[in-house]
């Protein structure tokens, strides 16, 4: 019996360390009353498309994403609680990256991991710039620019998804691990 409770006690000291991962984000739906009220020119989302709203929770903040579309192209607008932009951005292919920076990019991630499989890129704009969202929506390829990859690889034994953060010279300015897809909507 005194062996049995010094046992319980170690797994559930050991247990509880296993549980406490780095820090990780995870993006949800959300309604458009739920979301915090912003200073946007109304004319820019007059012509947008599918316009949907998402609260992204990690351990450090919580921002929240208004998406749509516009002229066949996906756009992201990110806000803080207060409604201050941060960033915006598209989505783009691989041929949309100007060669040297995506063979930059490439190289690090098969350098770094085994079997990568991108499955989606953002070229992001940061919000500092007073032209930010007039850049945005000319597609302009400037040296501030970021790309925010999202990719499945192999770093150990099984595969993870993974979020990395590129400059516009492919210059990697972090990586981290992402969790899966959110399945709670499905039913079985």
């Amino acid at each position: 019996m005194k062996y049995n409770l010094s046992f319980f006690l170690l797994l559930l000291s050991i247990g509880s360390q296993c549980f406490s991962q780095a820090q990780l984000e995870r993006e949800h739906r959300i309604k458009k009353s739920e979301f915090p009220t912003y200073e946007l020119n109304p004319m820019l989302l007059l012509q947008a498309k599918k316009i949907r709203y998402y609260r992204e929770v990690d351990t450090s903040a919580t921002i929240y994403s208004l998406k749509f579309k516009k002229n066949k192209m996906d756009y992201h607008m990110d806000f803080n609680e207060k409604g201050v932009l941060l960033d915006m951005g598209f989505l783009v292919k691989e041929i949309d990256i100007p060669s040297d920076s995506y063979s930059t990019i490439t190289t690090y991630l098969n350098n770094n991991f085994n079997r990568v499989k991108i499955k989606r890129i953002h070229q992001r704009y940061t919000a500092t710039d007073e032209n930010a969202i007039r850049n945005t929506f000319q597609n302009l390829i400037l040296p501030t620019i970021t790309y925010r990859i999202q990719f499945r690889a192999k770093k150990k034994q099984p595969m993870e998804d993974f979020i990395a953060t590129f400059d516009a010279e492919g210059k990697v300015l972090q990586v981290k691990r992402a969790l899966p897809a959110n399945f709670d909507r499905i039913l079985y």
